[in-house]
């Protein structure tokens, strides 16, 4: 188990016999009990990587939101912070998102991940995901991720944010393609990571409410779909929905977008590659009023957190129904899948 806050892998905490509280032996943060008592529980780490200004703080915010009131359809499902600074986002910062209020832009010296500990969500279980926002200037050169990108660059899901919306239309391609660069070159060269062995992708559109135009009908409707409500009944059958769905988005952004560059890089430099349509605020006329936002799609991206980090054991595989063990095929176990006979 790593440490949620240095990513160190220590396999241990280190124990203070006065307090019986944890701390990690490197960063020496405190551990969470509920962290570390559930230790066969899906611990994923997730860093965010976008250009300033293209929605990342405000899809975190959003998703926050939506998983909150995700206990309207998942029976015996919440969610709780697991420490201070989380707790404010979840009880300070997501209320005043939804009363309309933008949040601020991540600072450069932003300090800790969010820890967020989901309780008997369905399909998945218990599940504590960290979440780590670095502020968008960092991602403009490598020696700035080298300085403040170590956790994003050693998490195991990266969740990659790009507003189509605020790009150069003639120049796409190439603004994707150059942000995936740098990063890979950080990474690779600068933190010592190795994302084609331990690292997945998840590209996340967002503003994808302005895209609708640019949209053939089969997405654009997958998009208008996605409400919360959409995601509250059998979600392993939405699972499959939403792996199609990543089929359409790969294939609309090499034949309509034309940025096979961006999508072959991403491809060959990474463990699994999934494409996501996301709006935060969602469409002004599905909106109760003008302020109030209406996400559509937040979840998508959450769900493969989910399924990337739920593995296996071979002992086990036999027991597993066939559409879990289709599943988790998506997720990157090609070996999950039922032997023919």
């Amino acid at each position: 188990m790593r440490c949620p806050y240095c990513l160190d892998a220590t396999g241990q905490f280190i124990k203070d016999a006065r307090t019986n509280l944890h701390h990690c032996q490197v960063c020496r943060s405190s551990i969470p009990k509920a962290y570390i008592e559930a230790d066969t529980t899906h611990h994923i780490t997730s860093g965010v990587v976008g250009f300033s200004g293209q929605g990342k703080t405000v899809y975190l915010t959003s998703l926050f939101s939506v998983l909150k009131h995700s206990s309207k359809y998942w029976g015996g499902y919440y969610y709780r912070s697991l420490d201070d600074y989380t707790h404010r986002i979840i009880y300070e910062q997501v209320p005043r998102f939804e009363k309309g209020e933008l949040p601020d832009s991540t600072p450069v010296n932003f300090p800790n991940p969010a820890l967020v500990h989901y309780h008997e969500l369905p399909v998945f279980g218990d599940a504590f995901v960290a979440y780590y926002d670095t502020a968008g200037e960092v991602f403009q050169q490598v020696e700035q991720i080298a300085r403040a990108g170590y956790f994003v660059a050693h998490s195991d899901v990266v969740l990659f944010i790009i507003s189509i919306p605020d790009c150069d239309p003639t120049r796409l391609d190439d603004q994707m393609s150059q942000l995936l660069d740098t990063y890979l070159r950080a990474a690779e060269d600068r933190l010592n990571a190795q994302p084609k062995q331990t690292q997945r992708i998840v590209v996340i559109f967002t503003k994808a409410d302005l895209l609708v135009p640019q949209l053939d009908e089969r997405l654009a409707d997958y998009l208008r779909e996605g409400v919360a409500s959409w995601y509250g009944m059998n979600l392993l059958t939405r699972v499959l929905e939403i792996n199609e769905a990543s089929l359409w988005i790969e294939d609309w952004l090499r034949q309509d977008m034309q940025c096979s560059r961006f999508v072959n890089m991403a491809r060959a430099h990474f463990k699994e590659v999934r494409f996501t349509l996301v709006s935060a605020l969602g469409m002004e006329d599905v909106r109760i009023d003008a302020d109030e936002p209406k996400p559509l799609r937040v979840l998508d991206p959450f769900i493969w957190l989910l399924i990337f980090a739920k593995g296996t054991p071979e002992s086990e595989k036999r027991r597993i129904p066939l559409m879990d063990r289709i599943m988790r095929w998506f997720g990157g176990e090609k070996k999950a899948l039922p032997e023919k006979k």
